[in-house]
Formats: structure tokens, sequence, C-alpha cells
């Protein structure tokens, strides 16, 4: 992940320090079925699927609760057994991403069909493995996988399911370079919904977030959050209260090379060892790749933007993300 130079002056200049005890965690976005978790990269097959290591590694960094994101119809299963092979940390999402949009609008009735069946199905099991609808939304930035008519159709579709349905379930949503029509589109269902939820992976300005915040929603960041100064300063400006955190793994990572990493991870915990995906170990983390157990550092950069300490963010983050998706816990 690239990171261009950025001039952090006028913000909080000190490294947070070590907290005072040991934290607890909630990555609330993870996408499991990505082809690193199966050892592929570019189309080449390096390892075995490890995904389940990795949940051993965040578990031992206090990352007690892991959403796995609902990209699209086919990741149900994948996720679903994760989540009932390991029900006390991991819950699903169940959605269909703007990048899979076009498989909604080819598929149409029937597709929306089996998007409610599999919906349903999930809400029936005890334990319930699913914490919110999603990941659906709008994604300007990668027109490739899907036009703008086709991502906005699936959109619509996608929130006309949930107001009919009325499931007790918050939005997991996905606003990137396509804020104005994002908000446009998800205000007048506002009244209509259930619940309201989350924006996730949030990159914009500060006003669009107050925007975002205003209508009711939760922000969450991670490593793309600190890609440039007007996202830094979006993200010092971001209510504690609506705050959640995540590291949209397999991507997002804060390279140490960052600016914002020199200057506010001098403190953080050492992260796993780590072997080049060819040298692949079991007991090591992938160089390149990103995992749940990194999501202290995003906390570190977040509490450095505010000036406040880790502890201040990780239990604001940590209350914020049980008392919306529950995550197997009552919420607050």
């Amino acid at each position: 992940m690239a990171f261009e130079i950025i001039d952090l002056s006028g913000l909080p200049q000190k490294a947070p320090t070590r907290p005072r005890k040991a934290l607890r965690y909630a990555d609330v976005a993870v996408t499991a079925t990505a082809n690193e978790f199966d050892g592929v990269y570019r189309n080449k097959k390096y390892h075995q699927s490890d995904f389940p290591n990795t949940l051993d590694r965040a578990l031992a960094a206090g990352v007690e609760k892991i959403m796995l994101t609902g990209m699209s119809l086919p990741d149900v299963p994948v996720n679903m057994a994760i989540a009932q092979s390991h029900p006390a940390q991991c819950f699903i999402t169940i959605g269909v991403h703007p990048y899979h949009a076009a498989e909604l609008d080819a598929g149409g009735p029937s597709y929306l069909k089996k998007l409610v069946e599999s919906i349903q199905a999930a809400l029936a099991l005890s334990p319930c493995p699913i914490v919110a609808f999603g990941e659906l939304g709008l994604d300007y930035d990668r027109l490739n996988h899907a036009p703008k008519g086709i991502q906005i159709r699936a959109f619509k579709a996608q929130l006309d399911l949930l107001a009919e349905n009325k499931w007790d379930l918050p939005l997991f949503l996905h606003c990137r370079a396509a804020f104005d029509d994002f908000v446009e589109i998800i205000t007048p269902y506002l009244g209509r919904l259930p619940r309201l939820g989350l924006v996730h992976s949030f990159v914009g300005s500060t006003a669009q977030m107050n925007e975002l915040v205003g209508l009711g929603f939760n922000i969450s960041v991670n490593g793309f959050s600190f890609k440039d100064r007007e996202s830094l300063d979006m993200v010092a400006a971001i209510p504690l209260e609506r705050l959640q955190i995540e590291t949209d793994a397999p991507w997002g990572e804060i390279k140490s090379n960052s600016e914002v990493a020199k200057q506010y991870l001098t403190n953080t915990s050492p992260l796993p060892a780590s072997k080049k995906k060819d040298k692949w170990d079991a007991a090591c983390m992938v160089k390149e790749r990103n995992e749940s157990c990194t999501i202290e550092r995003v906390a570190y950069v977040i509490a450095g933007l505010k000036g406040i300490t880790v502890d201040e963010v990780a239990e604001a983050a940590w209350t914020n993300s049980v008392s919306m998706f529950g995550l197997g816990l009552p919420r607050r």
C-alpha cells in the first residue's frame, strides 16, 4: 500500500504511550475470502489456505471479535463455516459489495431471492452468526468492476430488501469516491430502516464525515484512511462515540516507513514474525499481507492524531462495535 509523504504540521506530534492495561479489540472488517488468505497472489498459488492461523494471532493480540465481510453470495458458505468453527470470535455480514454489483444485476429477482434466503437462514441459527447487512454501497474508484448505473441499482435493490423485510440488522456500508450519490440514495431510506449502521473504511473530508455522522452513522477507519492529509484531519475529528476500527485485512497494511507510522507507532507492540509468501510458515505472518493482529497500530495512529491515549480509542471503539453489532455480547 503506497503512502505519499504527508505534512503532519498542526497535528499532535507526540507518539502515544503504551496502554495501562491489556486492551481488547473488535476488527469490524476482514475479507476472509480474499485470494491472499488462500495463498494466491496475482493469480499464482504460493501456499496453502491459512486464515485460521490469522485468528490465533489475532486473539493473542487482543482481537476478541472479528467481522467477516460478505462481498457476494459465494462468500456466505465460506464465512459461515469460519464463524461456526469460531463462534465466540467470528461473525459475518451478508450482502453484495459494489465490486460485485453486476452479479446481482444479472441475476435479477432470483439472485435477490437467494440473498433473502441466505440472510433468513443465518438469522435462524443459534448462536446467530450474522451481525450486519452488507457490504453494500458505491465505489466509483473501481468502475472496471461495475459501472455507476449498475452499482446504483444494486445499492437501491438491497436497501429495498432491508426496508421490506425489516431485519434487525445494521447496515455495513461502503462509500468510495461516490459521496454525493451515496448520500442522495440512502437518505430517503433512513426512516424506513430498522437500524442505521457503519460506513466502513472511510476515506474523505471532515465535512463528509460530519454529514454521515449527522445522518446517524458510525465511521470506521483503517490504514487506507491515513493516506493523505485530508483523511488524517478527518480521522482526528471523528467523535469518539461514533468511531469504530478495522484492519480491512488482507489489505490496508500501515507501512512502517509511512509518515504516520514513523510519527505515531514508536511504542507499539512488536508484530509476530513474518516471512515472504514463497517462504510461508504457519506460525508467521506473510510479508505485505495485513492481518487482524495489527489492529493495535490503527488504534495508535488514531490516538496520535487525536492527541489522546490508545486506551481511550480502543475502549470507545469496542463499546461502539458491541453496541451496534452485538458480536455475541448484549448490545449496550
